[in-house]
């Protein structure tokens, strides 16, 4: 992989003070993104995919070991990074109704020294061009668009600052698909001319493996398993991720029949309780008792990319497919709730 515009190794983000529980929504996550790279970031609700991203950008407070972004250490304490941005999922409630799409567009340019009136509005222009929007919509409210629309403003506001990195959570999740196919292109456009890293946080499976080069797999609050996509989607090493894509809707009939369904029993453990060892054994079928309790140590995927799973006992891991095979004398069809 090239070298990382984003380097991050054990960051950990934790609510609750005092003697009350505390929740480990991100607990000891390492992720490396290059420049120019669209990672996919994907995983059930709660697992704690936007948790790492507001913990990147310093909207919820965490600590990591080693994070630096294009060569320059983070601070632990910091509101906002420069050159990273984020597109929130909801287009409805990311805009201030109060003001003007313009204005809201232009507010991250208010405290750079090299602009002023005249340059900010030249550059709204300029933005609302680069996200297929008309310069007259500068003028109008957010309550004026739809939700597409608004999510297009939202991306230009968040270009505003010429970011190198956008951190897109969920952010084509509330539109109808016609207009998600629009927003995803718009994203890989960006991407492509602007030369732009995306994080890209969904549930979507199908869209993911579209839009990424590599992904990774987060189950309560730690990374099951990376790779680049193709790898990962047709060769899993890891029980979560296998059922993960188990659940992806199939439309072809003779395929969806012949799919090897499986249903993860019970629900994901509760965060401020997490399980010892590896953190997937209370709903693995390949369940061993070290499981529960060593934490499973990150090694190599032949192919590329990492697992953390007991399963694989050499230096080099393989596909889950080839343990499966061997473990499973009287395969089940079973359902992925996810």
């Amino acid at each position: 992989m090239p070298d990382p515009l984003l380097e991050v190794r054990d960051l950990h983000v934790t609510f609750g003070r005092g003697r009350g529980p505390r929740v480990h929504a991100v607990n000891g996550v390492s992720l490396d993104i290059a420049a120019g790279e669209c990672v996919g970031l994907v995983g059930e609700s709660g697992s704690g995919k936007s948790t790492f991203a507001r913990g990147l950008l310093g909207l919820v407070p965490g600590q990591a070991t080693h994070l630096t972004f294009d060569g320059t250490e983070l601070a632990p304490k910091r509101q906002g990074v420069p050159g990273m941005a984020m597109v929130f999922q909801d287009p409805y409630s990311s805009l201030d109704p109060s003001m003007r799409v313009g204005d809201s567009i232009a507010e991250p340019l208010w405290h750079h020294p090299d602009h002023n009136r005249r340059t900010r509005a030249a550059r709204v222009e300029e933005l609302l061009a680069l996200v297929g929007s008309p310069a007259e919509h500068a003028s109008r409210y957010p309550h004026e668009f739809s939700g597409g629309q608004r999510q297009r403003l939202a991306i230009a506001r968040a270009l505003a600052s010429d970011p190198k990195l956008l951190l897109c959570d969920e952010a084509v999740s509330a539109l109808d698909v016609s207009t998600q196919n629009q927003i995803v292109n718009l994203l890989l456009r960006l991407q492509r001319e602007l030369g732009v890293s995306l994080l890209f946080i969904a549930h979507d499976l199908t869209l993911v493996r579209a839009v990424s080069t590599r992904v990774a797999v987060m189950y309560l609050g730690r990374i099951m398993e990376t790779g680049p996509v193709r790898r990962l989607f047709d060769m899993p090493s890891h029980p979560y991720t296998e059922a993960l894509l188990s659940a992806v809707p199939v439309p072809d009939p003779v395929g969806r029949e012949s799919r090897r369904r499986i249903l993860l029993k019970g629900d994901p453990p509760d965060p401020a309780l997490p399980p010892s060892g590896c953190p997937f054994h209370t709903r693995c079928q390949y369940q061993m008792p070290v499981c529960t309790e060593v934490v499973p140590p990150e090694i190599p995927v032949a192919g590329g990319g990492t697992v953390a799973c007991h399963l694989h006992s050499g230096p080099i891991a393989g596909p889950l497919s080839a343990i499966s095979a061997s473990t499973s004398d009287d395969p089940v069809e079973r359902n992925a709730t996810v």
